[in-house]
């Protein structure tokens, strides 16, 4: 089964960190443009109180990690969203469950 990997990355300022990321659109499309045959199987940003937060899905938690360690791109982008710390990575196994949609 698939994983599910968050990436917090901590800011100084979320609508800053946001508008990094608009203004560095054609490069992130491009990362993941690069991810699609990489492993990932869906992508997606979200925001909260101090920290922009990166949710994956992966075929495998080895697939993601080669991804993210191999790619420089990936470090250009934590630069232009004004971090204050290291990014917390978790990986989680998926698990078949009823009321999973």
């Amino acid at each position: 089964m698939s994983v599910v990997v968050t990436i917090h990355f901590p800011v100084s300022d979320v609508a800053k960190a946001i508008e990094g990321l608009h203004d560095n659109a054609e490069f992130l499309e491009e990362i993941t443009a690069s991810t699609k045959d990489a492993g990932v199987i869906h992508h997606r940003f979200v925001s909260g109180d101090g920290e922009l937060v990166v949710i994956d899905e992966w075929e495998t938690a080895e697939q993601f990690q080669g991804f993210f360690d191999g790619n420089p791109k990936v470090a250009e982008v934590m630069g232009s969203i004004g971090m204050t710390g290291a990014p917390v990575i978790s990986v989680f196994e998926s698990i078949d469950a009823p009321g999973t949609l």
